[in-house]
């Protein structure tokens, strides 16, 4: 959880609070989707700030980055 690649995660992680730290918390802004409906593509897409067309359209498969972490976003997926 050091360094996140995916922007869900990342979200998650920066919502996070820090001990001193009284800044506003960052969050996910949007509504999630629904479970029994979900979106085309990458489920996260309508809330992901690097949204790209092809999230809309395809799901991402799980790719290794930097030959260290596993990551399912099409930002990290080499084509």
């Amino acid at each position: 959880m050091k360094d996140p690649k995916h922007p869900y995660t990342q979200a998650l992680i920066s919502s996070l609070p820090r001990l001193g730290d009284e800044s506003p918390r960052k969050g996910l802004w949007g509504t999630p989707p629904d479970l029994k409906n979900p979106p085309p593509g990458c489920e996260f897409h309508p809330r992901c700030p690097y949204a790209m067309d092809i999230c809309r359209r395809e799901e991402p498969m799980f790719t290794k980055y930097e030959n260290e972490w596993k990551v399912r976003c099409w930002l990290y997926l080499k084509r």
